[in-house]
C-alpha cells in the first residue's frame, strides 16, 4: 500500500486486471458468433433490452469528461456549475422529440447508421455523405476527451509518478483489442459493469471529499472565504443568458444528436425498452451532476490553484492526496474512471466505424461489398481511428471542457434536419442539404476567424439559426416536389398514422 500522496503500482496492476475483464468479455462476445455480420458487430442485431440499454445510455453518456472535464468545469466557474444539471436534463428532452418515431422507422426500414435515416427520409447519396462526414468530424473531439482523461487520470492520482503519455497510450492499446474482439454485443456486456463502477464511484468521491471537509455548508463558508468570486452570481443578465441558458439549448440538441445514442434507437429489442431505458437515465443524470459539482467546490477551497488545463484533474488531484487514508477507495474511483473511459471510447469507437465503413466505404467506394466485409473494414478503421487519436491526445491543447463545447456546436446542426423530416412532409431533401451546409460553415467559419460569440450567441447557436433560416426559408419558397411529398407521405408519415401509439 502507497502511504504517501498518489496511487502506486498496485493501483496499475488492478486496472490493468480490470481492464483484462473486458478484453475477455469481447473474447466471449467474439465467441458467441454474428460479430462478423456488419448489424450485430455496430448494433448488436438489434436485440438490447431496457436494463442493458439503460446502462448502455448511462455509460456512454457519461464519459471521462464526467470525472476530469466537468470537475474542472465547476472548479473554474464555481456554484454556477449547478447549470449542468438542466444542461444534461435538456439532453433528455432533445432526445425525445426525435427517439420515439426515429424507432419505428429504423425497425421498418433497418437502418444501421445516423445517415441511414437522412438518406432514407431524403433520398439523397449527397446527404448522406454529409451528414456521415459532420458526425465524424464532430465526434472526434468526444473520443480526443476519453484519451486525454486516461492521461490526466494517471497523472492526478498517481501524483506525479506516471505521465499523461503513458495513461494515453495504455488506454489506446487496451481499447483497441478490446472493441476489435467485442463488437456492440461486448461493449454493452461490459457497459453493465462500467455503468454501475462509474455511478458508484463518482457518489462515493462526492460523499468523501464533502465529508472530509466537514460538509457542505462547511464547503461553501470556506469557498466564500478563499474564493467569493466563484460562489457569486453572474455580474450581468447578457453573461448569464449567453453562458446558461442558451447553453442549456446548445446543450440539449447537440448532446442528443451523439452518433452512439442515435443508434441505441436503432439498437433496442422493442420501443417500451427504449422508453424504460431513458427513464431509467433521468434520475442518474441529477445525481451524477450534483455530485460533479460538489468535487468542484471542494478542489475550490482544498486545491493551490491549478491552470485552465490542469483543472482537470481536480478529482483526481483531490482522491491522491488521500491515498494514504483512504487507498482503497482511491482506487475504486481510480477504476470508475476508466470505466467511464472505455464505455464511452469503445460506443464512440464503433459508431466511428460503422459510419466509415457503411456510409462512406459501402455506400460511395464499394457498394458491392458484403456484410463480412464490412465488419472486417469496420476493425480496420476502428485501428486507424484510434492511432490517430492516441497521437492527437499526447499533448493536450485545449480543456476538456472546451472540446465539449466544440463537439456540441458542430452535433446541434444536424438535430434540425432530423426533426424537419420527422414532423414535417413538406420539408424538402434540398432545403436540408442547404441548411445544414449554411449551419455547419457559419460554426467552422466563426471559429476559425476567432470569434467566441455574436452578442449573446455562441458559434454553434448562430449556426442554428443561419441554418434554420436557410431551411424553413428554402421549403416555404420552394417546397419539396409533388412526387418527393407522395413519396414521403406513403413511406413515412403513413407509417405513423398507421401507428398513432408509435409516433
Amino acid at each position: 500500500m502507497n502511504n504517501g500522496q498518489g496511487l502506486g503500482f498496485e493501483a496499475l496492476i488492478l486496472l490493468s486486471l480490470y481492464l483484462l475483464s473486458h478484453i475477455l468479455i469481447g473474447y466471449f462476445a467474439f465467441r458467441s458468433g454474428g460479430t462478423w455480420v456488419a448489424k450485430d458487430y455496430f448494433l448488436g442485431g438489434k436485440t438490447t433490452g431496457a436494463v442493458v440499454l439503460f446502462f448502455a445510455m448511462l455509460a456512454t453518456k457519461f464519459s471521462g469528461n464526467t470525472f476530469f472535464g466537468l470537475p474542472g468545469r465547476s472548479y473554474r466557474i464555481g456554484l454556477m456549475a449547478v447549470s449542468l444539471i438542466p444542461f444534461t436534463l435538456a439532453i433528455s428532452l432533445a432526445f425525445l422529440t426525435y427517439a420515439p418515431r426515429l424507432y419505428v422507422l429504423s425497425k421498418k426500414y433497418d437502418y444501421l447508421t445516423p445517415a441511414d435515416y437522412y438518406a432514407d427520409r431524403f433520398q439523397s447519396h449527397t446527404l448522406r455523405l454529409c451528414v456521415s462526414v459532420f458526425f465524424i468530424l464532430a465526434v472526434i473531439p468526444y473520443l480526443l476527451i476519453q484519451t486525454a482523461a486516461m492521461g490526466h487520470a494517471f497523472v492526478g492520482f498517481s501524483g506525479g509518478q506516471y505521465s499523461f503519455s503513458t495513461g494515453v497510450v495504455y488506454i489506446g492499446t487496451v481499447m483497441l483489442a478490446y472493441v476489435l474482439l467485442s463488437g456492440w454485443r461486448g461493449v454493452v456486456w461490459a457497459e453493465v459493469l462500467q455503468g454501475s463502477l462509474l455511478l458508484g464511484a463518482i457518489v462515493a468521491a462526492a460523499v468523501f471529499v464533502v465529508s472530509h471537509q466537514g460538509g457542505l455548508a462547511a464547503v461553501v463558508d470556506r469557498a466564500l472565504a478563499v474564493a467569493p468570486d466563484k460562489v457569486a452570481v453572474p455580474s450581468s443578465l447578457t453573461e448569464l443568458t449567453r453562458s446558461y441558458f442558451l447553453a442549456i439549448l446548445a446543450f440539449g440538441l447537440g448532446g442528443a444528436m451523439y452518433p452512439q445514442i442515435v443508434q441505441s434507437v436503432y439498437a433496442a429489442r422493442s420501443e417500451r425498452a427504449l422508453r424504460r431505458g431513458l427513464v431509467l437515465m433521468l434520475p442518474n443524470y441529477f445525481l451524477i451532476l450534483l455530485c460533479v459539482v460538489l468535487i468542484g467546490m471542494v478542489g475550490i477551497v482544498q486545491l493551490d490553484p491549478l491552470g485552465t488545463i490542469e483543472a482537470d484533474q481536480v478529482l483526481a488531484q483531490l482522491m491522491g492526496r488521500h491515498a494514504g487514508h483512504a487507498y482503497w477507495l482511491t482506487i475504486f474511483v481510480f477504476l470508475g474512471a476508466a470505466a467511464a473511459v472505455m464505455s464511452t471510447a469503445a460506443g464512440v469507437l464503433l459508431s466511428l466505424s460503422s459510419m466509415l465503413t457503411h456510409d462512406i466505404y459501402r455506400h460511395h467506394l464499394r457498394p458491392q461489398a458484403s456484410e463480412n466485409e464490412i465488419a472486417a473494414v469496420g476493425r480496420v478503421c476502428t485501428v486507424l481511428i484510434l492511432v490517430s487519436v492516441t497521437a492527437l491526445s499526447l499533448q493536450p491543447l485545449t480543456t476538456l471542457w472546451q472540446l465539449t463545447i466544440i463537439k456540441f456546436e458542430f452535433l446541434m446542426q444536424l438535430y434540425l434536419p432530423l426533426i424537419l423530416g420527422l414532423y414535417w412532409p413538406r420539408f424538402s431533401s434540398r432545403a436540408a442539404l442547404a441548411g445544414l451546409l449554411a449551419g455547419v460553415l457559419t460554426v467552422a467559419g466563426l471559429m476559425l476567424g476567432g470569434v467566441s460569440h455574436i452578442w449573446v450567441c455562441d458559434p454553434g447557436l448562430c449556426g442554428f439559426a443561419v441554418n434554420a433560416a436557410v431551411a424553413v426559408g428554402l421549403t416555404l419558397l420552394r417546397p419539396a416536389e409533388t412526387a418527393e411529398q407522395r413519396h414521403t407521405q406513403a413511406r413515412f408519415f403513413a407509417l405513423f398514422s398507421a401507428n398513432p401509439d408509435k409516433a
